[in-house]
């Protein structure tokens, strides 16, 4: 265990980020039971579109897991997730993504600045950096955002496509590489609204094939309950904040 994961396990408690049981020997997030159910999670990777791949389904481990990288500022959440999931290679995602024009541009979809202030980091861009270091790709920050939006979860799948009508636009160096794809990364997959106006940034004419991945896949009819869990995540957050001396 490094010096980040045991201050981080001396922050949190030393309690399993997956289900919250205490002084169990940890790995150094989760439990055995809780390392046994996301290897069974990762062989559900999802394929929500013909473009589209998800890592895990949304559950309350993955819930928990994806909030400690939001809202707890865990960055290691990612390359510890991606790493446990089927993008490495020989895997089922793993071998899509090796069947695909190579190089791999992984194009994290960019946060707006209130956020980075709050978390420090951009969680999307440190998923792309785990899925860039397991099969070889690399990170380009080719889109930016222009304003700031509500969040998506309690937004039907018309109002999600509304809200980020013209958030995003790409940023693209002057000479583009001649060959390879471009797969533009999220933390969770619901409706797409938010990944779809990533792609329709790069426009019409964008001469590289287009792919999207997701660390999770939430069912759109749980995205309420999620919404919920989010709050309560961020309250979370302010709480510990205010309580600092």
């Amino acid at each position: 265990m490094d010096i980040v994961q045991t201050f981080e396990n001396f922050v949190f408690g030393m309690e399993c980020l997956g289900c919250g049981t205490p002084g169990v020997p940890l790995d150094p997030w989760l439990c055995s039971a809780c390392r046994a159910e996301l290897r069974n999670l990762a062989q559900s990777a999802m394929f929500p579109g013909e473009d589209v791949c998800c890592l895990f389904p949304m559950r309350p481990l993955t819930r928990n897991l994806i909030h400690s990288l939001k809202y707890r500022t865990i960055p290691g959440m990612a390359m510890y997730l991606v790493k446990r999931s089927s993008a490495v290679r020989g895997a089922q995602v793993g071998q899509m993504l090796a069947m695909l024009s190579q190089p791999l541009y992984f194009v994290p979809v960019p946060l707006h600045r209130a956020r980075y202030r709050e978390r420090g980091y951009n969680q999307a861009e440190k998923i792309a950096g785990a899925l860039a270091s397991v099969t070889g790709g690399k990170v380009c920050r080719w889109l930016k955002r222009r304003k700031f939006v509500v969040s998506q979860t309690k937004l039907s799948r018309e109002e999600r496509e509304l809200n980020v009508a013209g958030v995003f636009e790409a940023s693209l160096p002057r000479v583009l590489p001649g060959r390879g794809t471009v797969v533009v990364v999220d933390d969770v997959y619901t409706t797409g609204a938010t990944t779809n106006s990533c792609l329709g940034a790069f426009g019409r004419d964008f001469p590289l094939p287009l792919k999207v991945c997701t660390l999770l896949y939430e069912e759109p009819v749980t995205a309420v309950a999620d919404f919920v869990a989010d709050c309560r995540a961020e309250w979370d957050v302010e709480e510990r904040r205010r309580r600092k001396p």
